[in-house]
């Protein structure tokens, strides 16, 4: 990383597909291609305390196990700056509880998942839904509601957490066409970096 590329804003895990590539930003990912190549379960994010304006993730919280969570969230907000933004995109598991309640096999058919089998019946679908380790390495292997995901995001510090909606980010950047993705199945969530900047949680 050279002096003329440091960034300001952080698209982690966004080698994934097309992501907008705009100035300022930088894609952390452990794919060819990315900016910076790293595992963000295991490895320290290589910016400075307080340097980074925004994080975007969309997608790949659920790739996290839940034993290194703690660590991906806190290593976000050591590198946000006060007043730091964190969007955040994961599969929303009330959907999926409220499909297989409802019987709604379609829905798991119709979501764009790695399924460890899609020809299983509901009750297998829910499952991949939630943890799917595949041959390949992407499936899930952790899942959020509303409720947890807000509960892990106070846990490590984030203030003004708040559910959002598809391209209704706060910030003006991320409501270009690209960064939201898949508004069938998504959980959305912004939260804050406190605005001066205290001891860890």
């Amino acid at each position: 990383m050279t002096a003329t590329t440091v960034p300001t804003r952080l698209n982690l895990g966004g080698q994934k597909g097309d992501h907008p590539r705009l100035p300022g930003w930088h894609v952390v990912d452990l794919r060819d291609g990315a900016d910076t190549q790293a595992d963000i379960a295991t490895d320290t994010l290589p910016y400075a305390d307080g340097s980074i304006d925004v994080v975007f993730t969309s997608h790949t919280l659920e790739h996290v196990p839940i034993d290194r969570l703690e660590f991906v969230l806190s290593e976000i907000r050591r590198v946000l700056k006060p007043d730091g933004l964190l969007r955040v995109l994961v599969p929303d598991m009330a959907l999926a509880l409220d499909a297989y309640l409802n019987s709604d096999i379609g829905y798991f058919r119709s979501v764009d998942l790695t399924y460890h089998d899609p020809s299983t019946p509901i009750g297998g679908l829910i499952r991949s839904f939630a943890h799917s380790v595949s041959s390949v390495g992407n499936g899930h292997v952790n899942s959020f509601t509303e409720q947890s995901l807000t509960w892990w995001l106070d846990r490590a510090g984030f203030e003004q957490i708040e559910r959002s909606k598809f391209n209704k980010s706060t910030d003006e950047e991320l409501r270009t066409p690209g960064f939201d993705r898949s508004p069938e199945l998504s959980l959305i969530i912004e939260a804050r970096a406190p605005s001066v900047d205290g001891a860890a949680p």
